[in-house]
């Protein structure tokens, strides 16, 4: 498999992307999109749980934090040790109150302590998401996940699950109106979700996170030695990671697309796919075609 760092040294791209009109989006705050049914916003590029917040390197994970907030950002995706980690050093920056956590809680008997424990470790008066992976547990303990929005220890709850054998569950806690948000993969590689799951989301209200926008590097692998189309220009974009990331954003069910990684110069790629116009639909069509030639 080809890393992301390993295609960057390849093409050059993280040449271009340093010089593409200055950045001119650089010093701009990304774009948001509403939370479904609230008047909060999300920043459309989010983090995913980055090995630099998993390793417990401040350093890095400071660094990281800091692109990333100081354009307007604001979902992270954590669990494990970076449920601290990432709330320390939001309060350390004094971005508390910006950050947008995603932790994760399965069922369990102390759900409502943890839940205080981990809200205090955050430095916040209630976690703003809390999530399992446990589509049946999630189902079966419903009661437990909206008596913490009840008693307000949490702001929203869902679910998170990767790959498509767990879409129809997913969809019935959706179609049911039991989540407020979800959490999935979708991209040009794996498009399986936008047929029915992420128009069912969009219809019912429910916020959308999508993850593996890079399947895992895998997408560097099949675009390695390619170089980006020069019609990918018509939606200001301007390297083979914004590509994958502009298409996800286009579909209009998208809340925001993490992006998982510890590297700074991938962090400030990744947020400038943020900026500038977005491929329509007869534009995604011919992306999926150009990928699915390559492939």
């Amino acid at each position: 498999m080809t890393s992301r760092r390993d295609f960057l040294k390849y093409t050059g791209a993280v040449t271009l992307a340093a010089t593409q009109p200055q950045l001119s989006w650089a010093q701009q705050t990304l774009p948001a999109r509403p939370i479904p049914g609230t008047d909060e916003q999300l920043a459309v590029i989010g983090l995913g749980n980055s090995q630099a917040f998993r390793s417990g390197d401040r350093d890095s994970a400071g660094q990281l934090l800091e692109i990333f907030l100081s354009r307007g950002g604001n979902y992270v995706d954590v669990g494990g040790s970076s449920a601290l980690v990432v709330g320390e050093l939001g309060h350390s920056m004094g971005k508390t109150d910006q950050l947008f956590l995603g932790n994760y809680l399965d069922p369990r008997d102390d759900m409502q302590d943890v839940a205080r424990s981990l809200a205090g470790a955050q430095h916040k008066s209630a976690l703003d998401l809390v999530h399992t992976r446990s589509l049946e547990g999630f189902r079966s303990s419903h009661d437990s996940y909206r008596a913490l929005k009840e008693e307000g220890l949490v702001r929203y709850i869902g679910v998170a699950r990767t790959g498509a054998s767990g879409f129809e569950a997913m969809a019935g806690l959706v179609d049911d109106g039991l989540v407020d948000f979800i959490q999935v993969n979708y991209s040009m590689m794996e498009p399986q979700a936008g047929e029915r799951l992420l128009p069912l989301a969009m219809d019912r209200g429910v916020g959308v996170a999508i993850s593996r926008p890079f399947i895992n590097g895998d997408y560097f692998s099949i675009i390695r030695g390619h170089a980006l189309p020069e019609w990918a220009a018509e939606f200001d974009c301007a390297t083979w990671a914004q590509f994958s990331l502009k298409f996800i954003l286009s579909h209009p069910a998208v809340t925001c697309v993490l992006t998982e990684t510890a590297n700074p110069e991938h962090a400030v790629d990744n947020i400038g796919a943020g900026f500038g116009r977005l491929p329509d639909d007869a534009t995604r069509q011919r992306m999926l075609a150009h990928m699915r030639g390559l492939a």
